[in-house]
């Protein structure tokens, strides 16, 4: 398996107000690599190809870094 299809690919971003964290949640492999790179937060969940290439990821951050807010 490579990298999700253009059609399935997705970035989904979800403040939860009751822990007061950002859930991130990605299949975009540019998104993907930009959160590894920039370790921001610890990994909670992966999922890997058959050659171990990372096509979704998800994490949790208290705080979205200024390149990550939309709407400034």
């Amino acid at each position: 398996m490579s990298y999700y299809d253009k059609e399935e690919q997705e970035t989904v971003i979800i403040y939860e107000p009751e822990t007061k964290l950002w859930d991130i949640y990605t299949t975009v492999p540019k998104h993907i690599n930009r959160l590894k790179s920039e370790a921001i937060a610890t990994i909670l969940d992966s999922e890997t190809d058959g050659e171990g290439k990372t096509i979704a990821l998800r994490l949790k951050v208290e705080k979205l870094p200024s390149s990550y807010v939309f709407n400034k």
